[in-house]
C-alpha cells in the first residue's frame, strides 16, 4: 500500500542524507504537461516550485547539486530532456530560479531523464544520487524498472529516489521499482495542505547533522523469511522494526566490490503490506550467500541481519527446432516467472557478433497459466536463439537455438485493372497477426491503400483493395508487419475507365431526378449533387447516394435537387480515393409554389388546403406557431403531402387549441428548407 508524504520534508530529508553518503546529487524535476493539473485549486508546477523553494534554502553549502528538467520545451518529444543546473556547490539560487522558470508542455520520458543524471553523475566511477520529481508515469516505451536494474548493477553505490507527485496508488507502483531497485525511497506527496505545513516544518527543522545523528541505543528489529529460496522467485519478508517512513528491507551481497558489500535491491516498509509488517521481494538470479537487511532510514543504520542461500532452479524452453520466416512461434517455458520475465527471441550474429533482441513477450503479457508465450519470428532465414530473460537481473537463464527456413510468399491478381476499380488479391505468406497486402506507387514509394489480412477474407487467403483512380504502372506487396519488411511484390497495370452520369440538364426545385452512371462502382462510390458556390466558392455537397445503396443492377440512383433555385453539378465520386471523377452541370429551376385555403378557421377544427410544390417523399404542410419556443417558433401540427391526396394535390389539417396568428408552410423534407409560407388565423 503506498501511503503520501510531504514533498518538501521528503525532499529535504532526502537530500539531507545523500548530502552525507554520496558525492553529487542530480534533480531530475518533471516539466510535462500534466503538471498543470491542479490539487485543491493550484497548479502541480506552483505547489512543486514553492516546495524546491523551500528545500533549496535549507541545504548544506557545500552539497554539489544539478538540475535535470524534462518535457518542459516542446510537446510530444520523448527527447525533450535538459541539464539545466550542471552539478557543483552553491547552486541552489540557480536551480530556484530555473524551476521557477519552467513552463510545463510536453511528454514524460522519466526514465531517459535518470538515466542521463546518472550518467552525468559518472555513476559507474563515484557515488551518484538521482532525486526524480515526477507527478506522471513514463510515456515514452521505457521501463522504470529494469532501469532501475541496471544503474544499480552498474553503479559504484548508486540510489535514486523517486518522489511520486500527485500519482495514484496504481501509477505509484510503476515507478516505485526505480527506488526499490536501487536502494533508494519512494515517497508519496499528496496535498496543498500537506505541502504548505511541511514548507513550514522544514524551514524550522533542527541542523541536519542533529537530526542525521546516531542514537546512543540502537531500536529493535527483526526478519523472517525463507533461509533459501530459488533464483528470480519471489518471497515475502516479515519485519519487526521501527517502521519508518524511509525505512527499507534490503537484499545484500555481503561479498560484492572486494567484501564491501552492495545493495542489490530494496523495498520500503511503507510501500508493502505495513498492515502485516510484511513485503514482497523477488530473488536475485545468481546463486549463492545473500543477506536480507533492515535498514533504518532515520538513523542510517542496520538493525537487523539475516542469511538467504539462492539455489539453482530448472529454467528451460521448449520451441520447433525450426519454423518458416516471419510466422508466429509458440515457446513453452519454465523457470522464476517473474514479473518482468520475459522470452526473448535474440540475433547472435547481429552488430558484427554482438548481438540484438529482434523480438520479445513478457510472460505475465500471454500464456502465463499455461507457461506459453506466442511471438513473431524474423523475416530473414538463419540461425537465432530463444532466451529466458529475467527482467529484474536483466539476467539471461536458458537458450536455445531457433532455426528460421525459407518460405513461400506470393500475390497473384489480374495484370490490369480498371482505374478507381477494386483489386482482387490472393495471397501465400506467413499471414501473422499484422500481414498486410499494400497497393504503391512505386515512383514514389508512396502507399496508396493496405489491407490487414486478418480483416478480409482470411480462410481462403484473399483481401480486395481499392483501385487507384490515375492510370500508370503500380506494385502490390505483402508486408510482414511485426518485422516491418515487404516479403514478395506483383506489379499491376492500372488503366483508364470510361466514367458518364446521364441527366436532365434541369430539374425543379426540390424534386427528384434519377442518374443514370458508368464507372468504376466501387463499395464507396457515389453521385453527388453538388453546389460549387456554397462556402465562399469552396463548394459543398448538398445531397448524395451511394452506388450500392440505389438500383446499383441498372447503374441508377435516384436523389433529391437543392431548394434553392441555380446552377448546380452531378458529380461522379470515387469513395475509397475521395477524389471527383467526372462532373456535369444541373440547373435547378423553380416551381410555382403555393398553399390555398382558409385565411381564418376555429380552433380544433379540421379544414382542407390545397398545394403546388416539388411532391416530394418527405414533404409537408405545417401549421407553424412563430411564438412557440421562446419566440424560436415550432410546428404544432404536421401532415405529409403523401398523406394526403397526391394525384389532388391536398391535405387535411387540423387547427390548434389555442387562439392566435399561425402561418401555413410548404416544408420541403429533403433539404428541411421552407419554401412558401402564408398567415392562418385561429380563432
Amino acid at each position: 500500500m503506498f501511503r503520501p508524504f510531504v514533498l518538501a520534508i521528503t525532499a529535504f530529508s532526502v537530500f539531507s542524507s545523500v548530502s552525507q553518503a554520496a558525492d553529487r546529487v542530480a534533480i531530475v524535476f518533471d516539466g510535462s504537461g500534466s503538471m498543470w493539473g491542479q490539487i485543491e485549486g493550484r497548479t502541480k508546477i506552483e505547489i512543486a516550485r514553492d516546495a524546491m523553494s523551500g528545500v533549496l534554502g535549507n541545504l548544506p553549502g557545500d552539497l554539489e547539486l544539478g538540475l535535470f528538467a524534462y518535457g518542459h520545451r516542446e510537446k510530444g518529444k520523448c527527447s525533450d530532456i535538459e541539464l539545466v543546473v550542471p552539478p557543483g556547490p552553491g547552486t541552489a539560487a540557480a536551480i530556484k530560479a530555473a524551476t521557477d522558470a519552467i513552463t510545463p508542455k510536453g511528454k514524460t520520458p522519466l526514465s531517459a531523464a535518470v538515466r542521463q543524471a546518472a550518467e552525468t553523475l559518472r555513476f559507474t566511477e563515484d557515488k551518484a544520487t538521482v532525486v526524480l520529481v515526477t507527478d506522471g508515469i513514463e510515456t515514452c516505451n521505457a521501463d522504470p524498472c529494469a532501469l532501475g536494474n541496471e544503474l544499480a548493477r552498474l553503479g559504484v553505490n548508486f540510489t535514486a529516489h523517486v518522489i511520486g507527485f500527485g500519482l495514484s496508488e496504481e501509477e505509484g507502483r510503476q515507478v516505485a521499482c526505480l527506488a526499490e531497485n536501487t536502494g533508494g525511497l519512494y515517497i508519496q506527496a499528496g496535498s496543498t495542505e500537506e505541502l504548505s505545513d511541511a514548507l513550514t516544518a522544514t524551514v524550522e527543522t533542527a541542523p541536519v547533522k542533529e537530526a542525521a545523528a546516531v542514537p546512543a541505543q540502537l531500536p529493535e528489529a527483526s526478519l523472517e523469511a525463507p533461509d533459501r529460496a530459488e533464483i528470480g522467485s519471489r518471497i515475502d519478508v516479515t519485519w519487526q522494526g521501527p517502521g519508518g517512513r524511509y525505512d527499507q528491507v534490503e537484499f545484500f551481497d555481503p561479498g560484492a566490490r572486494g567484501g564491501e558489500g552492495k545493495r542489490l535491491r530494496s523495498k520500503s516498509v511503507v510501500n508493502g503490506d505495513f498492515d502485516n509488517n510484511r513485503v514482497s521481494m523477488t530473488v536475485v538470479t545468481e546463486p549463492g550467500a545473500y543477506e536480507l537487511r533492515y535498514w533504518d532510514g532515520s538513523g542510517r543504520q542496520v538493525l537487523a541481519t539475516r542469511m538467504i542461500e539462492v539455489t539453482p532452479a530448472e529454467v528451460a524452453l521448449f520451441a520447433p527446432d525450426e519454423i518458416a520466416m516471419a510466422r508466429p512461434v509458440t515457446v513453452e517455458w519454465i523457470g522464476p516467472g517473474g514479473r518482468y520475465d520475459a522470452v526473448e527471441l535474440y540475433d547472435v550474429s547481429a552488430r558484427g557478433g554482438e548481438g540484438k533482441v529482434l523480438h520479445n513477450k513478457r510472460l505475465r503479457n500471454d500464456d502465463f497459466d499455461n507457461n506459453k508465450v506466442t511471438m513473431p519470428t524474423p523475416a530473414k532465414p538463419g540461425t537465432y536463439e530463444l532466451r529466458y530473460y529475467a527482467g529484474e537481473d536483466k539476467a539471461v537463464l536458458a537458450t536455445r537455438p531457433l532455426q528460421i527456413i525459407e518460405a513461400v510468399v506470393t500475390l497473384e491478381t489480374e495484370e490490369a485493372a480498371e482505374a478507381g476499380s477494386p483489386i482482387v488479391v490472393d495471397w501465400v505468406g506467413p499471414g501473422a497477426r499484422y500481414d498486410s497486402v499494400k497497393l504503391v506507387d512505386p515512383a514514389s514509394g508512396k502507399k496508396l491503400h493496405e489491407k490487414r489480412l486478418r480483416n478480409d477474407d482470411f480462410e481462403n487467403q484473399r483481401v480486395t483493395l481499392p483501385g487507384p483512380v490515375k492510370p500508370g504502372p503500380y506494385e502490390l506487396q505483402y508486408y510482414n508487419g511485426d518485422n516491418k519488411a515487404v516479403l514478395a511484390s506483383f506489379p499491376i497495370e492500372v488503366t483508364a475507365t470510361v466514367v458518364e452520369l446521364a441527366a436532365p440538364d434541369e430539374i425543379g426545385q426540390g424534386r427528384h431526378l434519377t442518374v443514370t452512371w458508368t464507372g468504376p462502382g466501387a463499395r464507396y462510390d457515389s453521385v453527388q449533387f453538388f453546389d460549387p458556390r456554397a462556402r465562399a466558392g469552396d463548394g459543398r455537397v448538398v445531397h448524395q447516394k451511394r452506388l450500392r445503396n440505389d438500383d446499383f443492377d441498372n447503374s441508377k440512383v435516384t436523389l433529391p435537387s437543392a431548394a434553392k433555385p441555380g446552377n448546380y453539378e452531378l458529380r461522379y465520386f470515387n469513395g475509397d480515393n475521395k477524389t471527383v471523377l467526372l462532373t456535369r452541370p444541373i440547373t435547378v429551376v423553380p416551381l410555382e409554389l403555393s398553399i390555398d385555403g382558409p385565411d381564418s378557421v376555429e380552433t380544433e377544427t379540421k379544414f382542407s388546403v390545397s398545394w403546388k410544390g416539388p411532391g416530394a417523399r418527405y414533404d409537408s404542410v405545417q401549421i407553424w406557431d412563430p411564438a412557440g419556443r421562446s419566440g424560436n417558433g415550432r410546428a404544432v401540427f404536421e401532415r405529409r403531402v403523401w398523406s394526403g391526396d397526391i394525384d389532388a394535390q391536398t391535405v387535411s389539417l387540423t387547427a390548434p387549441e389555442k387562439a392566435g396568428s399561425y402561418e401555413l408552410r410548404y416544408f420541403n423534407g429533403d433539404n428541411k428548407a421552407v419554401l412558401f409560407t402564408r398567415p392562418l388565423s385561429v380563432q
